[in-house]
């Protein structure tokens, strides 16, 4: 009994080392040999900093602990890297329109493979009298736009709601790759820059924007998302469909075992899944295993 202990003891402790070894290899999301992390994120392949650690189209930098399409260049810091739900959580910038300096406007350029999630993200405005509009490209031109009118500073809405007193919010298109927030100009601020000197338009998702009655005066607005709004980005692994993407061996990223292609719900194009049975990143060789 006492000689069987020393093999217990070493069976256990094999059994131990390699859980941790499954487990060590089953939380690798970056390419083999690749910087996984950059600040608080976790960067999974495709995405990638460096030459041969990220799918094309989807390199990225990583800067005093940010990470940024491209570089810091872009202006589009990226805050989240969903590999699971296929999205990109980005900043984006603001348009504003002052009574004192109209003609305001901002655009915004997504790149191959990535679009503007018409589900997560909302056109809004914030101002008085204000009309804005959001036009955009997803293969044909298309627009969307809304209108928030307060006379005063008593008829703003103080409900945290954008119901057209002080702000509003509309639906865009789907499928969007490039777009341009502007502002109508038969509509400003001239007649409440007492309490409103200026408008502002962006697109962000959703659930995250909480309008308060403090963000229509002077440089609140702007001081709070000085770095801009986040917005929610699908991405595709490519832009054919999977039976056109299989036949081109150099770019088709479902190259794990157990992975599959399936078609994107969100955009034009396609995904890799782990087959049913495994789980973990399915752009990487041995990126699927057994559950």
């Amino acid at each position: 009994m006492a000689g069987a202990l020393p093999c217990l003891i070493f069976a256990s402790t094999l059994l131990l080392v390699l859980a941790i070894i499954k487990s060590s290899t089953a939380s690798t999301m970056a390419k083999p040999g690749c910087r996984e992390t950059c600040g608080n994120l976790t960067i999974p392949y495709p995405f990638g900093i460096g030459e041969g650690c990220f799918h094309e189209g989807f390199d990225v930098s990583c800067e005093n602990n940010t990470v940024y399409r491209h570089n810091s260049s872009s202006r589009m810091a990226i805050y989240n890297i969903n590999l699971l739900e296929r999205q990109a959580r980005v900043n984006t910038l603001i348009a504003s329109n002052c009574f004192n300096n109209p003609g305001g406007w901002a655009s915004l350029d997504t790149g191959e493979f990535f679009t503007v999630s018409t589900k997560a993200n909302k056109l809004t405005a914030v101002g008085c009298n204000t009309l804005a509009f959001l036009v955009g490209f997803n293969k044909y031109n298309v627009g969307a736009g809304c209108f928030s009118m307060c006379a005063d500073k008593q008829s703003v809405d103080d409900s945290g709601q954008c119901s057209g007193m002080g702000c509003c919010q509309t639906s865009i298109a789907s499928n969007l790759v490039s777009s341009n927030i502007t502002f109508d100009d038969r509509f400003n601020n001239s007649e409440v820059r007492g309490f409103n000197p200026c408008s502002y338009a962006f697109v962000a998702e959703q659930d995250w924007f909480r309008f308060e009655a403090s963000y229509l005066e002077d440089k609140k607005f702007t001081e709070k998302f000085k770095d801009g709004v986040p917005t929610m980005l699908d991405w595709v692994a490519g832009n054919e469909f999977c039976d056109e993407a299989v036949k081109n061996v150099s770019t088709y990223a479902c190259i794990g075992k157990n992975s599959q292609c399936i078609r994107s719900p969100n955009a034009t194009g396609y995904l890799c899944t782990c087959k049913d049975g495994f789980a973990g990143n399915p752009y990487l060789e041995e990126g699927c295993e057994g559950r």
